[in-house]
């Protein structure tokens, strides 16, 4: 059963990996307000995709794909802009000076 949803709050930024994994192993996708997410889509540039593989648990499965069904877009899509939204934000972590 899904958790129940309280007042949706915005994803914070995590100093580490380890930092990051202990905050989303306590907390919930749903919990979150995805509007911020909006603008990844169109973000997207069309260019030859290459097929990859990788596991996810089921519930991340499941939440991926009712957040994409309420943007209205396909959870891979959806996972697509999330993996280049997380390369862009590291990218700009490691830049000198930053």
């Amino acid at each position: 059963m899904p958790k129940e949803k309280t007042a949706e709050k915005l994803i914070p930024h995590f100093e580490s990996e380890e930092e990051e994994i202990k905050f989303w192993d306590e907390h919930d996708l749903e919990e979150f307000d995805w509007e911020p997410a909006d603008d990844i889509v169109l973000a997207i540039k069309p260019e030859r995709k290459q097929p990859v593989t990788f596991r996810l648990e089921p519930s991340v499965v499941t939440q991926l794909k009712e957040v994409a069904g309420r943007a209205g877009i396909g959870y891979q899509t959806l996972m697509r802009g999330l993996v280049k939204r997380g390369l862009d934000e590291m990218r700009q972590r490691s830049k000198p000076g930053a």
